[in-house]
């Protein structure tokens, strides 16, 4: 069966000897909610076809999620970076739904 997002995060900090113990937790959740502003950053630019901020955001998306061990949603925003920068942003948003929609269990986090 295959890991969800959060289950990998977790796993990732886990095996990150500076994080006690006791702090991953909240470490998940300053993740979990800087992710979640720079997807809504990303959206709002979407939106209003500001592309520059959209190559910012998911480029900053895709080295967060990297770093924690999301290395395929990073290759997702490494994708929407390249699709805002362009010239013809063909799958843009099918891009940015599909990372939203992987992301959510760890979103949530956000939440809480």
């Amino acid at each position: 069966m295959e890991m969800g997002v959060v289950e990998i995060v977790k796993e990732f900090i886990s095996k990150d000897s500076s994080v006690p113990e006791e702090e991953r937790a909240e470490l998940l959740a300053e993740l979990s909610g800087s992710l979640l502003e720079l997807l809504d950053a990303l959206d709002e630019a979407l939106e209003e076809g500001l592309f520059e901020v959209a190559v910012s955001s998911s480029r900053i998306l895709k080295e967060r999620l990297a770093m924690f061990g999301l290395e395929e949603l990073s290759i997702v925003a490494g994708k929407i970076e390249m699709a805002a920068s362009s010239t013809s942003p063909l799958y843009l948003n099918c891009y940015y739904m599909r990372l939203r929609r992987e992301l959510l269990p760890l979103l949530d986090y956000a939440k809480k």
